[in-house]
C-alpha cells in the first residue's frame, strides 16, 4: 500500500510535550500490518477531561499523571474515550477480520470483495495474499503427526485452485459478489479501523491473553506497542493494573 505523507501529532511523556510523527506501523510476524495513522487527545487528556466533574483546577503534568492511574484503578474509564485512534490494519486473514469487528464499539470501513479481487497473478510467496497457518511458517510450534511441509504444500494446491476457479467464474459472467463465496478465508483483507481507548482497553484485555487466537493476539501486542510509543503512559498503567504486560 503506498505510504501516505507523514503527519506530527503533539503528545506528552513523562510530563514532557514529545512529537509523534504519523504513521506508525507494526509488522505482524504473520504477515500484514497494523499502521495507526491519525489520533485525537494525548496521554493525559482524560486526566484534564476528568477534572471537570468536580470543576477541579487543572494539575501539572505530575498530578494529571496520577489521577490517571486512580482512574484507570477505579474503573473511571470514560474519559478514555476522548482518545481515539485511527488505524489501518493492512493484510490480516478474513476470520481475523470477523473477530475484530466483533467489538463493536468502534467504527469499520473494509475492503469489499464485491467490488475488488483477490490477486490475479498470484505471487511465488502465498503468504503475502493468503494467510499460511503460522505452524507451517516456523512461527508457531507444530504438534501434529503429519509432515508440516507437506501439509503446507497441500493448502497453497488449494489456494491456487481456488483462485483458479474464482477467475473461471468470474471470467464465465458470474458476479464477484457470488463467486467470491469459493475463495479461502485465508485471503487477506484490509480495513480502516476508529477505536477509543476505552474500546481499545477492551480488545487489548481480552485479545493479549493465551486463550485467544495466535494471529489476533499479535494484533492486540502491535496496538500495545504502538500505544506505548503514542499514549505510554495510559497504556503502560492499564497493562500493569491488568497484569497484561507479561503477555506482550
Amino acid at each position: 500500500m503506498n505510504r501516505r505523507r507523514e503527519k506530527r501529532h503533539s503528545g506528552r511523556k513523562k510530563g514532557y510535550n514529545f512529537p509523534v510523527n504519523l504513521p506508525i506501523i507494526e509488522e505482524l510476524p504473520g504477515g500484514g500490518r497494523l499502521e495507526l495513522h491519525e489520533m485525537m487527545g494525548d496521554d493525559l487528556t482524560p486526566a484534564r477531561i476528568a477534572r471537570i466533574s468536580y470543576l477541579s483546577e487543572g494539575g501539572d503534568d505530575e498530578r494529571d499523571a496520577a489521577l490517571l492511574g486512580r482512574l484507570i484503578r477505579l474503573g473511571h474509564t470514560s474519559v478514555f474515550e476522548h482518545q481515539v485512534f485511527r488505524f489501518l490494519l493492512d493484510g490480516v486473514p478474513m476470520y481475523i477480520g470477523e473477530q475484530i469487528l466483533r467489538h463493536r464499539i468502534a467504527s469499520y470501513t473494509k475492503r469489499s470483495f464485491r467490488y475488488t479481487s483477490p490477486a490475479r497473478h498470484l505471487p511465488a510467496n502465498l503468504n503475502e495474499e493468503f494467510h499460511i497457518p503460522p505452524e507451517f511458517l516456523g512461527l508457531k510450534e507444530w504438534k501434529g503427526s503429519r509432515d508440516p511441509a507437506e501439509l503446507k504444500g497441500m493448502i497453497e494446491d488449494h489456494i491456487r485452485k481456488s483462485v483458479e476457479l474464482y477467475e473461471e467464474l468470474v471470467n464465465a459472467g458470474l458476479r464477484k459478489e457470488a463467486a467470491r463465496c469459493i475463495l479461502p478465508a485465508g485471503t487477506r483483507t484490509s480495513f480502516w479501523w476508529t477505536i477509543n481507548m476505552r474500546s481499545a482497553m477492551n480488545f487489548l484485555s481480552l485479545r493479549l491473553r493465551p486463550d485467544a487466537q495466535w494471529e489476533i493476539r499479535e494484533v492486540a501486542r502491535a496496538m500495545a506497542r504502538i500505544f506505548k510509543k503514542v499514549v505510554p503512559l495510559t497504556v503502560s498503567e492499564f497493562l500493569r493494573q491488568n497484569n497484561l504486560e507479561k503477555y506482550l
